[in-house]
């Protein structure tokens, strides 16, 4: 299937050019949108078949892409008809817009069919770059197709057709940005859609683009684009409804990441040809000066997320991952300022009592769940000014900066022995390095806890052992 999808587009583009480039016969056309018809007929039971066989959200998902291709079939084997009677009646003609009613019908999918929601920021983010992506389609829609039928035909007819034009630039963008997400598990029934949304957004462009320069009435003239468009809905039914993340949810990475900024590379040109030779008017004005006014935006919200990632990043180096504790490393910057205040320090190390029984008879996953536990009664009975640190296994610190007098840091010792054996699980003994002037090194603390801790432990575990610190 991975391959035939883009084979298949690469066909129906290559034979939607040779339609139009060579004229070719009427009767060609109208053959092919016949296979586009049937196509969608296809497309119409495989998505219902899929609604019928889903449930919650899934179901109201899959019904409503089901309904609004529908309605697009409708819309397209009425368009045939005009063009096999040759029915020519100005726009809105009823066709287009039941064809137009399903596609947007359709949009609604990735709305109504994810159970999760995204954060404000991303949302956010994702619609900066659809209003981006959108302002740049619009800049040469405008500069080579709308400002001059505005300026030869002009009228209702010029409007309605720039309109519809406008509502598929939209689509467009919303397909570029859906396809530029990363999707953890490969693509999904979203990544057909919005694929099928671009190509529709394409086929109106250009349709919008016959009609205004009278080269053509009829829906037939987009015939090729307008099968590859049904193709990726038939191959929506074959891949899976994202239910448990948005399905334009993660980071835009690798070479996908560019899609929403390709429309942007080509504004620019356009643009400043318009520029050059006079046909820079106040539309296309309007439009850049919002282009840019989002692409501002759009580097305020990255900047954003880098300064979040840094803060995250710096947030892992520093914490244990398992108990969100902080690390020795965290506990050696914070023990670098000792001395420049000479403030007291103490600090408390604790080694958990019967933590290897637990491992050894209920396995590494309970002996994690008791780390956490420890770890929940630390941050209960330490104040927040303070540190508690997980050193690795079944070892802890707390550091007291500064340190109350030693019997009241003796008494939260012996909170945290009360408190870790009312869990139930394991016990815990601790050795207590009390340092009144602030001058010791940290090593120099951990080195007497840990001689104060094995007094600890040979004295029947369970209790607070004060050792305090000797400086030399």
């Amino acid at each position: 299937m991975r391959a035939a999808l883009p084979a298949a587009a690469g066909l129906g583009v290559a034979l939607q050019i040779a339609l139009i480039a060579t004229g070719l016969a009427r009767p060609l056309l109208l053959a092919v949108s016949v296979v586009a018809v049937l196509v969608a007929v296809g497309a119409v039971w495989v998505l219902a078949r899929r609604a019928v066989h889903a449930a919650g959200r899934e179901r109201v998902a899959w019904t409503v892409v089901a309904v609004g291709t529908l309605l697009w079939m409708v819309g397209t084997a009425l368009s045939l008809r005009t063009a096999i009677v040759r029915d020519i009646r100005p726009p809105p003609q009823p066709e287009a817009l039941i064809g137009g009613t399903g596609a947007m019908l359709a949009m609604l999918c990735p709305i109504v069919g994810p159970s999760t929601s995204l954060p404000w920021r991303e949302r956010l983010r994702m619609a900066t770059e659809g209003g981006m992506a959108a302002a740049a389609l619009f800049v040469p829609v405008w500069a080579f197709l709308l400002a001059p039928a505005y300026r030869h035909v002009g009228g209702v007819f010029t409007t309605v057709i720039a309109v519809a034009v406008c509502v598929q630039i939209i689509t467009t963008a919303m397909s570029l940005v859906l396809l530029s997400r990363h999707q953890a598990h490969g693509p999904t029934a979203f990544t057909m859609l919005a694929a099928a949304f671009g190509v529709f957004g394409v086929t109106t462009v250009v349709y919008g683009a016959f009609v205004l320069t009278g080269r053509s009435n009829q829906m037939a003239s987009v015939s090729a684009l307008m099968t590859v468009g049904t193709f990726l809905l038939l191959a929506m039914g074959r891949y899976p409804m994202p239910a448990d993340v948005p399905p334009w949810g993660g980071a835009a990475t690798g070479r996908r990441a560019v899609l929403p900024y390709l429309p942007v590379l080509a504004a620019f040109p356009v643009a400043a040809t318009q520029w050059f030779t006079g046909g820079f008017d106040g539309m296309l004005f309007a439009t850049m000066s919002a282009l840019f006014a989002l692409i501002l935006l759009r580097q305020f919200l990255v900047l954003g997320e880098v300064e979040k990632a840094r803060a995250e990043l710096q947030y892992q180096a520093t914490h244990d991952h398992l108990t969100g504790l902080a690390n020795r490393k965290l506990l050696y910057e914070r023990a670098a300022r000792w001395g420049r205040d000479r403030t007291p320090v103490a600090l408390l190390l604790l080694d958990l009592d019967g933590f290897k029984q637990i491992n050894d008879r209920f396995g590494h996953a309970v002996g994690d769940e008791v780390l956490v536990e420890v770890a929940g009664v630390l941050r209960a009975v330490i104040p927040e000014r303070h540190t508690a640190a997980r050193l690795g296994g079944d070892e802890f610190a707390v550091v007291l900066d500064p340190a109350p007098e030693v019997a009241e840091v003796a008494e939260l010792g012996e909170r945290i022995v009360a408190g870790i054996k009312a869990c139930g699980r394991v016990g815990v003994s601790v050795g207590l390095a009390h340092e009144p002037t602030g001058r010791a090194t940290l090593g120099m603390m951990l080195s007497n806890a840990d001689a104060a801790l094995y007094k600890a432990k040979a004295a029947g575990k369970g209790r607070v052992v004060l050792a305090p610190v000797a400086l030399t």
